[in-house]
Order: structure tokens, then sequence, then C-alpha cells
């Protein structure tokens, strides 16, 4: 059974399947949605049920093909990938591509070309890529990979066929998380509510210990001021410069940081709006749960007005992290900005589950 591996995406599954078996199929693709729905593992089980050798059912997992095309060897499929420290997928790479995609396949009776994220090709790589998708050789496929379509330019999107990933319910991120992982625990629970249905970014933050670290978060928030607010944003910037390398990954992990916060204040907000039931339970569940308490008191001493604008001026600073900006000032001008908006207080004990 082809695409048994995918999870959540079965109205594109049932519709490759289909397109397959009617030879319907387009010369290109956009596969876009967030990071971690499986866009990449996807394009691989598609490259699978066209080339592979026993296609009684879609295809085998067992042939020489199937097995070379998980390893990343069949001469027929090609990976177009950002270098590592790389902000943008240059020319070059898109131009080594065109130059492949005139010549015939070397095995197989078609050629598939997959570009991860296609959406940081720079204005020349993306020039190349377009004159390439307008006048393709015969059996030639290609696959952009996308986690949005607002970077891509229009005249790309317009040729190729848009395929939509969709986020993985909750509920299916924590079964695979248990089971992947042979434990349960509430770093599961938290992890499964963050990633905001992407499984591979669940594995990430459970590998990276980011449970913990949003715990040290909401402490360090629960008891901000104006006197200690850059100590705190500089404990930030340590835990992300300590870990990457490159700016690029400095940011992206900030973004991770801030979404904790970002979280954090939106748990505060259901409390102030008076989204519980009588029981005390949320009826919209909290991220920080074993951090009731605090949260609770926060929202009684928190002005709704003031929550709204800390939870603006986050948003606001994880937009300014795709731009070319010091990171380490718009850390420091969001951690005095939110000190000097709300009332600190001293964390009690979290609450035992």
């Amino acid at each position: 059974m082809p695409f048994n591996s995918i999870l959540s995406q079965e109205h594109i599954v049932d519709y490759f399947r289909h397109a397959i078996e009617n030879q319907h199929l387009s010369h290109a693709y956009i596969f876009t949605g967030q990071k971690g729905l499986g866009k990449t593992l996807f394009a691989k089980e598609l490259a699978k049920a066209l080339m592979c050798q026993n296609k009684k059912n879609g295809h085998c997992d067992i042939c020489r093909n199937c097995i070379r095309i998980d390893e990343h060897r069949h001469p027929d499929i090609h990976w177009k990938i950002l270098d590592k420290k790389d902000k943008f997928l240059k020319i070059e790479k898109i131009r080594d591509l065109q130059y492949t995609a005139s010549l015939s396949a070397v095995e197989s009776n078609c050629k598939i070309f997959v570009i991860k994220d296609a959406e940081r090709m720079n204005e020349e790589a993306s020039n190349c890529l377009l004159k390439t998708i307008e006048e393709p050789t015969s059996n030639t496929f290609f696959i952009l990979i996308a986690n949005s379509l607002s970077h891509l330019k229009e005249t790309i999107i317009s040729r190729c066929q848009v395929i939509r990933f969709k986020p993985i319910h909750t509920k299916v991120i924590k079964d695979q998380l248990i089971r992947k992982l042979n434990c349960d625990g509430e770093d599961i629970e938290w992890a499964s509510k963050f990633c905001c249905g992407s499984l591979g970014k669940a594995f990430e933050l459970l590998e990276e210990g980011f449970f913990k670290k949003n715990n040290d978060i909401v402490k360090r928030l629960s008891g901000l001021n104006a006197e200690n607010n850059l100590i705190c944003a500089k404990e930030f910037l340590t835990f992300s410069s300590g870990t990457f390398n490159s700016l690029e990954e400095i940011r992206q992990d900030l973004k991770n940081f801030l979404n904790c916060m970002l979280l954090y204040y939106r748990d505060i907000l259901i409390f102030k709006i008076g989204n519980t039931n009588d029981t005390g339970k949320e009826s919209l569940s909290l991220f920080n749960a074993n951090h009731r308490k605090v949260i609770q008191i926060q929202s009684k001493r928190t002005d709704l007005n003031i929550i709204m604008k800390i939870i603006d001026e986050i948003l606001l600073s994880i937009t300014y992290l795709d731009y070319n900006v010091n990171v380490n000032l718009l850390i420091e001008n969001l951690i005095t900005r939110i000190s000097i908006l709300h009332p600190n207080l001293e964390e009690p004990e979290p609450d035992s589950c």
C-alpha cells in the first residue's frame, strides 16, 4: 500500500493515488504547509510510487529502486537542498537542476527534481527555475517544498499544482511520540500541543529539552520587573547562541522562545476573559497547565488591555526576526517593554499532576 507512512493527509494521498492510476500527473507541484507535516517524506513516497519495480500495489519498499530512493541514491531523482548556513537557495543549484533536466533519464522513464525550502530561492534562482518549468522536457516532474507560498513568485505558483498539507491532530502526534519514544509524560503532552500540528517539530522540541526551557521562561516572566529585565533578556539569548553556530539557527531558536512567551500570555488571557467552567478547569486547555496558579494570579493582576499589548509586542518581534535586525537589541527591547507593562510576582510551585 503506497503512502502508508503519511499521517493525517488522506486528501493528498487519495488525490495522488487517482492521479497515478489515471496518468493525470502534473509536471510541477508545490507541497506547502508548515515544517514537519511530512512534505519531504511524501515527495519520497511519490517518487517510489512512480519508479517502483513491483507496481502491483503502488510501491513495495523492498525493490532496488525503492531502497535507493529511501537512501537518496537513485540517479534519476535529484534533491536541491538549502545549505545549512545559507539564508537563500542560490542560483548555482538551480542552474545545475536546469542542466540536468535537459538530459535524458539515466535508468528510468522519468526524472524527478525535488527542491526543499523553495520559498527561500533568491531572485536569480527563482527566474532560472521559472524558465525551466515553463518548458519542461517530457516525463520530468518538479516538486517544490515550501513552508509558505508568500515568498514564492506568483509566476512560479501559477505554473504549479499547489498541494496543501494540513496540521496533524494533537492526539495523533501524542500517540506517535509515545509509540516511538516508548514513554509518556508532561513533556510529551506539552510538545504535542506546542508543535502546532507538526510531528517533526514535536520531536525537535523533545530532543532539545524545550519543555524544561519553557518552564524556565514562565518562571522568569512571572518574576520580571524593570530591575532584572536585561538579565532575563541575556539569559534568553545565551540559551540560543550557546546551542547553535549560525545566525539563522539562532533566529529559529529565538522564534521558539518567543512562541513560548506568546503561549504563556495566551494562557493568562484565557483566565482573564473567563474561559473556565464551574469546576475550575479550562474550557480551552492551557499550554502551561503545570503553572496554573501563577497564570491565574497573573491574570487577576494584569489589565486585559495590557495583556493584549504584550501579545502584540511579541507577535511584532517574531515578525522582525525574519528581517536583518540585531537580535540582541530586539530581545532586550521586547523584555524591557514587557517588564514595564505588567506587574511581577514570584511564581508558586508548579501544580502536581
